[in-house]
Order: C-alpha cells, then structure tokens, then sequence
C-alpha cells in the first residue's frame, strides 16, 4: 500500500493535469522514484495518464479545437512511440531519465532566449519534427509534457486547445506505449493495482483543474507551463 506522501505527490500531480491537460507523470514520475525504479513506475503512470486523457478528450466541448496541423503532432507522435518503448527495455532507464532532465533544461532556457515573432506561425514540418522527437520521450520516459508544453507555448495556442492537444496526444502515444510494455513483460499484477489505487485520485483532480483552467488567463497559463517544466526537469537530473 503507498504511503502518505506518494498519495499526497498524486493529489498535487492530478490537480496540474487537470488545469493544464499534462503535468501528472510530469511532476510525480521523479518524485516516485525515491519508492520505485524506472520500469515499475512508467507503465503505472501512462495507463492512469490514459485514463484521465481520454476523460478529458470525451468533455463536452462547445467548438471543434484540433486542427490538421494537431493531427499531424498526435500521429508522429504515435507512431514513434514505440521507439521509446524499446529504448526504455533495453536499458535499466535511469540514464535516459537523467538525459530527459538535461535535455528539458535546455529547450526551457532556449525558449526564453529565442522569442518567436508574433506574427510567424509555425509550418506543418515542425509540428511533424516535434511530434516525432516527444513520442520517443513518451515512450521511453512517460514524460512528454515539458518539450510539448514548450513547443505549444512557441505556437502560441490558446488555454482550452493546449490541454485538448495534450490530451489526445497522450491517449495515442499512451495506447501504444502501454502495448509496448505489455510486450516485453513491464505490465504485471503490481502495476495493476497501483494504477487502480491512483485512478480515483486522478480523476477528482482533472475535473477539479478543469475549472481552475477556465478562468486562468493564457499568460498565467503558460507561465505555469514553463515553471512547472524547469521545476520538473531539475528534480529528473539529481534524483
């Protein structure tokens, strides 16, 4: 049974991923590591990422806000998803994890460095090139939110399209992930009961954070965005 602090790190994690349609394996994956390795904590957090994606996919919604250029980053991203998977089973994923957080670092400070004009909207390749390169890290880490969260804050969409973006985003490549994991044996009888013991923490916290989504303004929003993927992206390189 997890103890109160691992309950507590998935209290606080499921309240971001409702507010922002990513940040739950974000934000506990390195903190669960002090109780679980690499291999036994992944597979629990993308099938419960998956769960709380689809629920967020399936909300009412008032306009339509996937565009083809967002099916072009959700289907690059599937697809090489389970390149990740097999990097992550060919290694004891502690190194990757730590190259994740370097690498995190860096596209954060980037962004700050290199604003992207007002006017220039982003080309269909670059939502292929990301799509590609975040699947891989979804895949071998469960944790694509700081270089999407980025790349979406570049592209300049808005509060409701960021979280609906992540969301389908995270139920393809989880999908696949997860299969991914069943193949080569990471899917057990312990991942399954952890996943059903943080299910119902997760899913109070997305609905709760959509509310808190709905009336945040989009400069506070991606401010969050980039605190919350430097924060994150430090713990992964000293844990």
């Amino acid at each position: 049974m997890p103890n109160i602090w691992i309950i507590l790190i998935i209290v606080f994690s499921s309240l971001i991923k409702g507010i922002t349609g990513f940040g739950f394996a974000l934000l506990s994956f390195p903190l669960l590591l002090m109780w679980y390795t690499p291999k036994e904590i992944i597979p629990v957090l993308m099938i419960c990422n998956l769960i709380a994606s689809i629920m967020i996919v399936l909300q009412k919604k008032e306009i339509k806000l996937l565009d083809k250029q967002s099916y072009f980053l959700i289907a690059t991203g599937g697809l090489f998803t389970i390149a990740g998977v097999i990097a992550l089973s060919s290694t004891d994923g502690k190194c990757l994890v730590r190259l994740s957080g370097i690498l995190f670092i860096a596209l954060t400070i980037f962004s700050f460095i290199k604003k992207m004009p007002e006017d220039k909207k982003l080309r269909d390749r670059a939502y292929l090139s990301a799509g590609a390169f975040i699947g891989f890290l979804t895949g071998a880490v469960s944790v694509s939110g700081p270089p999407l969260a980025l790349f979406l804050n570049r592209a300049k969409v808005s509060n409701r399209k960021f979280r609906e973006i992540f969301a389908a985003f995270s139920v393809v490549t989880a999908i696949i992930a997860i299969f991914g994991y069943f193949q080569v044996g990471m899917i057990t009888l312990q991942t399954i009961k952890l996943s059903l013991i943080f299910m119902p923490i997760l899913l109070a916290g997305t609905v709760f954070g959509k509310k808190m989504n709905a009336i945040m303004s989009i400069e506070k929003f991606q401010s969050i965005n980039i605190v919350l993927t430097l924060i994150a992206s430090i713990i992964l390189v000293i844990q």
